[in-house]
């Protein structure tokens, strides 16, 4: 009988080593998919900041155009022109000819200004790293818009309101893409649109990723 016990000691540790050799198995699995699935996430986070930066870019774009034009005045050929360019952009989704401090003095679709909540103050708004431009949040009746502002004279500036959602909407893959929650915000913590299906409180197990434009703020 005692002859035995050294072979069943042995056989148990065999066991247990393969048990606790699984177990570590696993737990390297884990890490490893967890690993990839926060690269991925990250890259994902790239993604939304380069398309919002694009819609900034178009409308940064159209105001620079119709400065070099010089359109500055309401006159019906000035609109004219300012309408042209708005369907050119389809980011853009109306222009602007405003004083210096944001007060409007008219607009290239003049129905989208009852629209508007309320306005931003100069001082409300957010300067692009090259300083040609502000940013600002609009608030309106139907939800958020991202406005952007560029001087052209001491007393005249030019506004393009600019739609950004559409570009957010499906940067997450299909199959987590009610799991998931995308958003974009100016840099003072304003939120300016956000794709949130998740309707409540999140679950325990989160990734959350923020990344910053280095060209717009």
């Amino acid at each position: 009988m005692g002859s035995h016990r050294p072979l069943f000691a042995r056989i148990a540790i065999v066991v247990l080593t393969v048990v606790l050799f699984c177990v570590a198995a696993q737990v390297a699995a884990t890490v490893l998919i967890r690993g990839e699935r926060a690269k991925h996430l990250r890259e994902l986070t790239d993604v939304a900041v380069r398309r919002s930066e694009l819609a900034v870019g178009f409308g940064a774009a159209t105001l620079a155009q119709l400065a070099r034009r010089g359109v500055i005045s309401c006159d019906p050929a000035s609109l004219q022109a300012v309408r042209l360019q708005v369907y050119q952009h389809g980011f853009v989704k109306d222009v602007r000819i405003v004083k210096r401090d944001g007060s409007v003095i008219c607009s290239a679709y003049s129905e989208t200004l009852e629209f508007d909540n309320g306005r931003a103050s100069r001082n409300e708004m957010l300067p692009s790293s090259d300083g040609t431009a502000r940013l600002f949040r609009l608030d309106q009746i139907n939800g958020v818009a991202l406005g952007l502002l560029r001087d052209i004279t001491d007393d005249r500036a030019l506004v393009a309101i600019i739609g950004v959602s559409s570009s957010l909407y499906d940067v997450m893959p299909s199959e987590i893409h009610e799991d998931s929650n995308v958003e974009l915000q100016l840099s003072n913590g304003q939120p300016i649109v956000g794709y949130d299906p998740l309707h409540g409180p999140p679950a325990k197990d989160v990734l959350d990723f923020t990344r910053s434009s280095k060209t717009y703020p």
